[in-house]
């Protein structure tokens, strides 16, 4: 085999290489993680509830879920926020909790004040759109210290709408 043919195989070996890597990064990009991502389509008046099982966190750490909310109806809605105890927590009274809507934050205080709180209203519009993403986000600030050990929570997240 000549120093020419040896060469030419050799690089048609590493462009096949590269391309095989290329397909398999695009692949990998391209697909989400959707692990913590709830899709709800509500109607006026109809409700969904999310239970979250012993979410526990540690100082700094974060845990985050993806409500996708699809269009069923009406253009605009009343998302109300209602926040059920099952049992009693500790958690509560450290973690924090923000809701974000298309990236922008429309809640952010202590958990135990979204239990108080009934009055979490999100208003929606679908004019231009067909879903709204909203973010709920629970995290524990890195200045919490050992009185939040083994303090979980154990909670249920009432989601209701209601048509303008």
């Amino acid at each position: 085999m000549t120093k020419s043919n040896l060469m030419r195989i050799i690089a048609i070996s590493a462009s096949a290489l590269i391309i095989v890597g290329v397909a398999i990064m695009s692949w990998m990009l391209a697909t989400s993680d959707e692990r913590n991502v709830i899709s709800i389509k509500l109607g006026e008046g109809e409700s969904e509830t999310i239970e979250f099982e012993s979410l526990a966190l540690v100082p700094g750490d974060s845990c985050e879920y993806n409500i996708k909310l699809k269009r069923d109806g009406a253009a605009k809605y009343d998302l109300h926020f209602d926040f059920v105890e099952i049992e009693d927590m500790t958690l509560k009274n450290f973690a924090r909790i923000k809701i974000l809507s298309d990236g922008e934050v429309v809640y952010d205080d202590l958990l135990a004040k979204a239990f108080q709180n009934s009055n979490i209203v999100l208003p929606v519009d679908f004019k231009e759109k067909t879903n709204t993403d909203i973010s709920v986000v629970y995290y524990l600030p890195l200045e919490v210290g050992n009185e939040a050990k083994n303090a979980e929570a154990l909670f249920e997240l009432q989601l209701t709408a209601t048509n303008e």
